[in-house]
Parts: C-alpha cells; sequence; structure tokens
C-alpha cells in the first residue's frame, strides 16, 4: 500500500464504516468487497488492508483514476454512472456490499434497481453497510423540487450544486434494504453532526446507517 503523504483524494474512510468492519470482525475473515460510488478507494483500502479483494465503481473518471492510484492493480475497478447501469465487470460472489454515500444521488427507482441487481452477486451472510440522507439534513428544500423527498440541488458551499438528492426516513430506508436483499440482523444508526463546508460555513449533516446481512 502506498504511503498516507502518497494517497490521493481523501485518506480515511467513513468512520462508521470503520467501526462496522471491526465490530463485525471483518478484520479477521478476508473475503472480496464491492462498494457502489468508491470514490477514490478510502473506504476500500481498509478492506485492502486487511488482505480483502477490492472492487468499486463510480462516476468520476479523475477519482477512479485516483483509486487506481492508491488501490494498485489488483483492484477491480469501474466508470460508471450508476443511475443508468449496472456494471457487468464486477461479477461478485461478495462477502461485503458497500453503499457509503451513493444512493441518495441517483434517484429512487435507480437506486432499487440497482440494489436487486446487485443481489445475485452477493453471498449468503454478505455483510452490507448503507449510509442515506435523513429529510433534517440541512441540504433538504434547498433547490428544485422533483418529487415529494427529492431535489436539484442548489448549494455551491456543500459542492453538491446541480445534483440530484433523495432523502429517506429510517422506515422508507430499511424497507428499501428488507424488499431488495431481504436484509437480516437489522442495525441502523442515527447521524446528526456539524461540518465544516466551503468558505468556513458550518452546516448541520444527518444521515441514517444501516447494518445488516443477506440471508445465510
Amino acid at each position: 500500500m502506498r504511503p498516507l503523504h502518497e494517497i490521493r483524494g481523501l485518506r480515511y474512510p467513513d468512520e462508521f464504516l470503520v467501526r462496522h468492519f471491526f465490530r463485525r470482525g471483518l478484520h479477521q475473515r478476508p473475503g472480496r468487497v464491492v462498494e457502489l460510488g468508491c470514490a477514490a478507494g478510502s473506504n476500500l483500502s481498509l478492506y485492502q488492508g486487511f488482505g480483502w479483494s477490492v472492487e468499486g465503481a463510480d462516476i468520476d473518471a479523475q477519482v477512479i483514476s485516483d483509486a487506481r492510484w492508491n488501490l494498485g492493480e489488483d483492484a477491480v475497478l469501474v466508470e460508471a454512472d450508476l443511475s443508468q447501469t449496472t456494471p457487468t465487470e464486477l461479477a461478485g460472489p461478495y462477502d461485503a456490499f458497500l453503499l457509503p454515500s451513493s444512493i441518495y444521488y441517483l434517484g429512487t427507482e435507480p437506486a432499487e434497481r440497482l440494489i436487486r441487481d446487485f443481489a445475485p452477486r452477493l453471498k449468503p451472510g454478505c455483510e452490507v453497510f448503507v449510509r442515506v440522507r435523513l429529510p433534517d439534513d440541512y441540504r433538504w428544500g434547498r433547490g428544485d423540487r422533483l418529487g415529494p423527498s427529492s431535489w436539484r440541488l442548489n448549494t455551491p458551499e456543500t459542492g453538491e450544486a446541480g445534483l440530484r438528492m433523495d432523502f429517506y426516513t429510517e422506515a422508507e430506508a430499511v424497507d428499501l434494504m428488507r424488499r431488495t436483499l431481504d436484509l437480516r440482523d437489522v442495525a441502523t444508526l442515527n447521524v446528526r453532526f456539524d461540518n465544516v463546508q466551503a468558505m468556513g460555513m458550518v452546516r448541520g449533516n444527518s444521515d441514517l446507517i444501516i447494518w445488516g446481512r443477506t440471508p445465510s
């Protein structure tokens, strides 16, 4: 693995994904992990450091290039618009399935289609990590409304101006994961925190994190 000062993009994984990784004992049993919306690979680097095979997809060609630099030639990385397509290159079977900060940008129907497409690629007992935005997040209502819980954002301070964002209640998000993956052993964490944005602005984030497993 590359020294920390050579890493491109974010250098550290999602802190709640780190908690999931160790609490579920994934550091003790290497396997195969896929992350949808992998960016520059900071989350995948945690798994790779413990001997896992890592795979991922992202829409941004530059961050996929950075992920290849960070993770090396053994990583399987695909540039893809996940709102439109399910990458055939990511075939599985997987021991861990990561959706840490991606499905709320896709639209509710594309998100459900994508998760359903991956369901057959997940092993029995596959560990699942999901992060979605809750309706009390700062971004709710800031932009052009696309649906009951969807906006085209107008938030340049968060770097998301022009992006679609869908917000999920806890019940909606858990129902989605149970419908698509028959998710078991579900645990939910409500995470609210202040985040420093561009120009020193502080804004409140509100996320729901879901841990679970596919049926054994």
